[in-house]
């Protein structure tokens, strides 16, 4: 199944050495930076974050750094560097020098934090997601780079910028998380590369490994064991799928904010192309996660029903509950799978 949608605005899009030295430039004019992500933040908008907020901490800036909505920091990514520098959003400065933007493929993924990065005298978008519409004064967006860690990375060394212990570490998460340990076909050479130089510079591999992926709470295993349970197989469309409800995480104890990696357990089940993992919240809309292999396409689906991500790694919010949410994702499988 492979479904095919109009090309995105960003696709076929590269990172000159010109366009980071204009990012260069407007970090170097700037004294206030402000700097955010989006919202349901995974790894890579963690380690992107927290890492250039790191490095131009050490520059001498005045740096303002927030998540639109702090309580979504998942529980995995504690152990991250500069965790204690972000603020809360209301503490973002109106109108200042620069705002960079780092992993969203639009500017409505801030949410609340929009009027002030449209608000900066300079906004920078970084990003490699295929269907970033390009929003930014300066666009540093290339969707063939793996993350966008990797981008704050060659920004860091287009401007000379060092990068210390604990920014490798964050960058290192950021890459490592959305290459799927590096197993998914965004592992490029160059972000092998980038890897090699992150752990020359110091990042710690063995915290990030053990923080992220072998280190879970009892509530959220349950979790996962009722997810796994319920999970079906559409052998008509090589789909895998499961849900969770605002009950399970109640019964469980498991907060939303792990489930982050949740819908890797399902695509592993041999013979299916697309996993779906359907996420009841607490307002009774449904986020649902869509992954891909063996080249099925998630992409296109998500920005069917209004979301957007990757190819192979995708998302959306429905504001139907989880049955008729369901209905719908299927609709759209049937449609693309048919013409």
């Amino acid at each position: 199944m492979v479904i095919v949608a109009d090309k995105p605005d960003a696709r076929g899009r590269t990172v000159r050495e010109e366009d980071l030295q204009a990012a260069v430039r407007a970090v170097e004019k700037s004294t206030v930076v402000c700097l955010s992500s989006h919202v349901n933040p995974d790894g890579d908008a963690l380690g992107s974050l927290l890492g250039l907020t790191l490095a131009l901490s050490a520059q001498g800036k005045a740096v303002y750094a927030a998540l639109p909505r702090p309580e979504q920091f998942p529980p995995q990514y504690h152990f991250l560097p500069g965790r204690e520098m972000l603020r809360d959003p209301e503490e973002i400065p109106e109108g200042a020098d620069l705002f960079i933007a780092l992993d969203c493929s639009n500017a409505e993924r801030l949410e609340g934090l929009r009027p002030k990065a449209e608000g900066a005298r300079f906004l920078v978008n970084v990003d490699h997601h295929e269907d970033n519409n390009l929003f930014g004064h300066l666009d540093l967006v290339d969707p063939g780079a793996s993350s966008t860690s990797e981008l704050v990375y060659r920004l860091l060394r287009a401007g000379g910028w060092e990068s210390t212990p604990e920014v490798a570490t964050c960058l290192y998460t950021g890459l490592v998380t959305d290459t799927g340990r590096f197993q998914h076909r965004n592992t490029s050479p160059e972000a092998l590369a980038v890897a090699s130089e992150l752990a020359a510079a110091g990042a710690d591999l063995a915290l990030i490994s053990r923080e992220v992926y072998e280190s879970q709470s009892l509530s959220y295993t349950r979790l996962v064991g009722r997810a796994l349970e319920r999970a079906e197989v559409l052998e008509d469309l090589g789909l895998v799928f499961s849900y969770i409800t605002q009950r399970d995480l109640r019964e469980t104890g498991a907060s939303l904010q792990e489930t982050e990696d949740l819908i890797d357990h399902l695509r592993t089940v041999r013979g299916t192309r697309v996993a779906a993992i359907l996420k009841e919240l607490e307002d009774g809309k449904v986020r649902v996660s869509l992954r891909s292999r063996d080249g099925a396409e998630v992409g296109p689906v998500a920005r069917a029903l209004g979301g957007g991500g990757h190819a192979n790694a995708a998302g959306y919010t429905s504001d139907l509950d989880i049955e008729g949410s369901l209905a719908r994702l299927l609709e759209v499988l049937r449609r693309g799978r048919h013409g």
